[in-house]
């Protein structure tokens, strides 16, 4: 008996962290839900699957947004990660804009390094 109380406390310290980290999850997940019940009609919302957004209809597990086309399509609530901001929305506007008036290659990245102006490959002779 003796022996087996060492090894319970041991269970027991590894356990605490364990039990706090769930509570601090299970409180994080509750104000998520709380945030995303307070969404309305007129809201700006952003899916966890990338997909912005306005709310045109709302009920209770159900959304209905309205893409920038004017298309309309349903939405589980919990599908929502947050509301956007007008802010924000205009600031990624400006950075794709930035983004598409230059001559960009998709998946590649170019940088304006004055290093770079000489061909090092003609060094190699």
């Amino acid at each position: 008996m003796e022996s087996l109380l060492p090894l319970l406390l041991i269970f027991a310290v590894m356990m605490l962290p364990l039990m706090w980290m769930s509570s601090r999850q299970k409180k994080a997940q509750q104000k998520q839900l709380e945030r995303v019940r307070q969404l309305g009609v007129g809201d700006e919302v952003r899916t966890h699957s990338g997909f912005f957004g306005l709310i045109v209809e709302a009920y209770d597990d159900v959304v209905v947004l309205e893409s920038e086309d004017g298309s309309q399509s349903k939405w589980a609530r919990q599908s929502i990660a947050q509301q956007v901001n007008q802010e924000e929305l205009l600031e990624a506007e400006t950075e794709d804009e930035e983004s598409s008036s230059q001559d960009a290659i998709p998946g590649v990245t170019v940088s304006d390094d004055s290093a770079r102006d000489e061909d090092v490959r003609r060094d190699r002779d």
